[in-house]
């Protein structure tokens, strides 16, 4: 059963759509478009088309419902697979250059997670002391096999 996203309220509620279904906002912030994102393989659109997200909060939540496809070593990336999606999240740029334990997995690999579940946790005041930009990613990266993809801000 999803939870509500109390971070997204009055907010609309999605900023990927296709006919499989939509990607909500997984933090709190300002969306912007991925060309605004100071890293050329996301701005360029190389992992697929999506968003980013300059945070308000510390919380990465499950966008859609599914399983953890993976995460990556250190916590700052998650992969989900649902509803014949698979959606990419991102902490960060060059957020690989940080240590282990600035980013915090709470979910593991394999688990089924629900809309609005917390799957990572972050520190910005560590992000932004290591000198880097704390965007938050968010990208479908099998777009090239779903119909009628749109990202940004799902206008209510």
């Amino acid at each position: 059963m999803s939870q509500p996203m109390s971070h997204l309220e009055g907010l609309p509620a999605a900023v990927i759509r296709c006919a499989n279904g939509a990607v909500r906002q997984p933090v709190a912030g300002r969306v912007i478009p991925l060309s605004e994102i100071p890293d050329d393989l996301f701005s360029a659109g190389l992992l697929g088309p999506g968003v980013g997200i300059l945070p308000d909060g510390d919380i990465i939540y499950a966008p859609i419902d599914g399983v953890v496809s993976a995460i990556i070593a250190g916590n700052y990336a998650i992969g989900l697979s649902g509803g014949g999606m698979e959606v990419l999240i991102h902490i960060g740029i060059d957020t690989v250059r940080m240590k282990d334990g600035d980013f915090k997995a709470l979910v593991k690999e394999g688990d089924a997670v629900s809309v609005g579940q917390p799957l990572l946790s972050f520190d910005r005041t560590r992000i932004f002391a290591a000198g880097l930009s704390d965007v938050v990613t968010v990208v479908l990266t099998n777009a090239d096999r779903l119909e009628g993809v749109a990202c940004g801000l799902e206008q209510a």
